[in-house]
């Protein structure tokens, strides 16, 4: 299964390189804005505001690369017509990268800094807790706009999906901070990786709400409708598409 998300992502990114530029580029041009009023204009308002509205392009990118994972071609029009419908997510989900930075950058140094056992266990038990929330939630957005669109059920299925595939989300967890450090301006390929996940882990609990027999997930009959939607390609084929 990882191998084929591996594969149709290479190639949903390959065939939309221009889209994910147009959309990567929006990210670069928020991020120099940000910059730019940081030093002229308070700077707690001003950061809390930027990174806001960070979170709603973000989960409005997630939107519009959804249509991706599907099989489709959004335009950039849409991108503009989904930006509404990324408010509520994008509240939700700054709020918990909030909490997040809050543990990372405060809590976690004055337990570290107390010099004491309980400190120290309560920082490590601190970055667990990071790191749970960090692996869970980096599918917020993906689950929101394929599961119903309702925020505190969101949440629920994320955790729900990272402690029954928790291998799985920490192997994605990987691949996105790589991809963030090797591309940071760029999240619009983590955005389309973790939706591509999601998209293809839903196959199973698909599955198993018609099977309740506890067997191996049949992963080669639930993949095949997609294999072959996805199709192969050569490596000529890949980089010179119109020959």
């Amino acid at each position: 299964m990882i191998m084929f998300l591996l594969k149709k992502f290479l190639y949903d990114f390959w065939d939309n390189f221009f889209f994910l530029f147009i959309l990567n580029f929006g990210f670069i041009l928020l991020l120099a804005l940000g910059f730019f009023l940081l030093p002229v204009l308070p700077a707690v308002p001003v950061t809390i505001f930027f990174f806001y509205w960070f979170f709603v392009y973000f989960c409005t990118t997630a939107s519009v690369l959804k249509e991706v994972s599907d099989y489709n071609r959004p335009s950039p029009a849409d991108f503009f017509l989904n930006i509404k419908s990324a408010l509520l997510p994008a509240a939700v989900f700054f709020t918990i990268a909030a909490f997040v930075f809050l543990l990372i950058r405060f809590t976690i140094p004055i337990y570290l800094q107390m010099g004491t056992l309980f400190g120290l266990a309560a920082a490590f038990f601190s970055c667990w807790i990071c790191l749970f929330i960090i692996a869970s939630i980096q599918f917020y957005p993906a689950v929101y706009y394929r599961l119903g669109k309702r925020p505190l059920k969101s949440i629920k299925k994320c955790i729900i999906i990272f402690f029954d595939n928790t291998w799985f989300c920490l192997f994605a967890l990987f691949l996105n901070i790589l991809m963030s450090i090797l591309i940071l301006p760029f999240p619009g390929f983590s955005i389309l990786f973790s939706d591509e996940a999601v998209r293809l882990r839903l196959l199973k609990y698909d599955w198993l709400e018609t099977h309740t027999r506890k067997t191996n997930i049949p992963w080669h009959e639930l993949l095949a409708e997609e294999k072959e939607t996805t199709g192969s390609r050569t490596l000529k084929s890949f980089i010179f598409p119109w020959r």
